[in-house]
C-alpha cells in the first residue's frame, strides 16, 4: 500500500500525462475516448456488443423476477449490517469495517487487482444492466468505463423515454439486474476457485493450505541472495510447513544464527537465521510469506498464486459492489427498487421524496464510515 502523500502526487502525475493524452487525441478526433477535469471515459457503442448481449438475455433474461427478490433481501441484509457496525462504532471502539476499493492507496495496483475490478464492472453493467435492458427492449445508448480522480466505475445508458414506458416490475429487474449479475459472478467464481484449489475456503478456520510462498525477500534480511521470490516453502529442517502459522512455529525450533535447509518446490537453500527486529530473541527468516494452496491443474506455482488472487478480489469485490449498490438510496439500484416499490403505493412524485429522504442518513453513514477508514 501507499501513503497519502506519495498516492496524492502519483495521481497528480498521472492526471498531468493523461491530459497531454486527451488532447492529442481531442485533435486527431478519436471517438469513445473523453478526457475532462480529472476525469477519463472510454466507451463503446452498445451495437457491437448486441448479438454477444442477445444470447445472454435468451439465458437469464427470464430470471428478472429473481433477480428483484435478491436484491431486496441484500438490500435488507446490507442495511442492517450497515446500521450495526456504524452504531458498534459510535459506541465501541473505532474499527472500520468498510475498505474504500482505491487502486494505488488501499489496493495494491496489480494486474490480478486491475482485472477484478474490470470483470466486476463488466458484469454488474454489461451482463447485468445492458443484457436485462435487451430483454425488454430498451436501447442502450453507451456503455462505458470510467475514472473520476481516482474512482474506478462504468456505467450503461438506457434510453429513458423507452424505460419509463416498461411496467414496474419490469423496471426494477433492468435495475435489479447489475446486483443479480454481481452475485451470480461471486457464487460462480467460487465454485471455480473451490474446484482449481480444493484446499481453500472462505473460512480461513477451515482453510487448508499446503506450502507458503515466498512473495518477496525483504531486503536487508538474512534470506537476500539465498533464498528466491516466487518459490514455496514446504519444510524447514525437517520441519512441515503447511502455513504461515506452521512456519513461524518450525523456526521457533531454532534460533537466531543457526543454519537451517529451506525445502521449496525449486529445490533446497541453506539460510543463516537472523534475529527478529521486534524482539532479538526470535528467528528471523525474512522473507513476506503468503498461503500457498496446490491447484488440481499443474501450473507454475507463481500464475497459481495470481490467479488465486484474481479469483478472490473478484469475488470480494462482486459481493462488495452487489452489497453497497442494493441499500435503498438514490442513485443507486437499491434506492431505484425502493422507489418503484413506494410508487406502488403512494403518488410517484411522493415516493421519490421520500426515497430521498431516506437515502440521507445512509449516505451520511458511508461518508461517517469512510472517514472512520481514513481517519481513524
Amino acid at each position: 500500500m501507499t501513503d497519502l502523500p506519495t498516492f496524492m502526487r502519483n495521481l497528480i502525475l498521472f492526471w498531468l500525462i493523461l491530459f497531454v493524452i486527451g488532447i492529442l487525441l481531442e485533435r486527431k478526433r478519436v471517438k469513445h475516448f473523453k478526457v475532462g477535469f480529472f476525469y477519463l471515459e472510454i466507451s463503446t457503442d452498445s451495437k457491437l456488443l448486441s448479438k454477444f448481449i442477445g444470447l445472454i438475455s435468451r439465458l437469464i433474461g427470464p430470471l428478472y423476477k429473481l433477480s428483484v427478490i435478491i436484491t431486496i433481501v441484500l438490500s435488507i441484509i446490507s442495511s442492517i449490517y450497515l446500521v450495526k457496525i456504524t452504531i458498534d462504532s459510535l459506541f465501541g471502539p473505532k474499527v472500520a469495517q468498510i475498505v474504500p476499493i482505491i487502486p494505488g492507496l488501499t489496493l495494491d495496483i496489480t494486474i490480478p487487482s486491475l482485472l477484478s475490478i474490470f470483470v466486476v464492472l463488466l458484469a454488474h453493467e454489461v451482463l447485468g444492466h445492458a443484457v436485462m435492458s435487451y430483454r425488454f427492449g430498451v436501447p442502450v445508448k453507451k456503455i462505458a468505463f470510467f475514472i473520476l480522480f481516482f474512482i474506478l466505475g462504468a456505467f450503461v445508458e438506457p434510453d429513458e423515454e423507452y424505460l419509463r414506458k416498461l411496467d414496474r416490475s419490469k423496471k426494477m429487474g433492468i435495475y435489479s439486474a447489475g446486483i443479480f449479475s454481481n452475485f451470480m459472478t461471486f457464487l460462480i467464481f467460487l465454485l471455480v476457485t473451490i474446484l482449481i484449489f480444493p484446499g481453500f475456503s472462505l473460512d480461513l478456520s477451515s482453510a487448508r493450505p499446503s506450502g507458503v510462498y515466498v512473495e518477496k525477500v525483504l531486503q536487508g534480511g538474512p534470506s537476500e541472495g539465498l533464498l528466491p521470490e516466487g518459490v514455496v516453502i514446504r519444510a524447514v529442517d525437517g520441519y512441515s510447513v503447511k502455513d504461515v502459522n506452521s512456519l513461524s512455529e518450525a523456526l521457533r525450533k531454532f534460533k537466531p544464527g543457526d543454519e537451517v535447509y529451506i525445502v521449496t518446490d525449486k529445490g533446497n537453500f541453506r539460510v543463516k537465521l537472523g534475529s527478529r527486529p521486534d524482539d532479538p530473541r526470535f528467528p528471523y527468516l525474512g522473507v513476506q510469506p503468503i498461503p500457498y494452496f496446490d491447484p488440481s491443474i499443474p501450473m507454475p506455482s507463481g500464475f497459481s498464486v495470481r490467479l488465486l488472487e484474481f479469483l478472490l478480489l473478484t469475488m470480494v469485490f462482486s459481493i462488495g459492489l452487489a452489497a453497497i449498490n442494493s441499500l435503498p438510496m438514490l442513485p443507486l439500484d437499491g434506492g431505484l427498487i425502493l422507489s418503484e416499490i413506494l410508487s406502488s403505493y403512494i403518488d410517484d412524485k411522493l415516493a421519490r421524496k421520500l426515497t430521498w429522504t431516506i437515502s440521507a442518513p445512509f449516505a451520511l453513514i458511508l461518508i461517517y464510515n469512510a472517514l472512520l477508514f481514513f481517519l481513524g
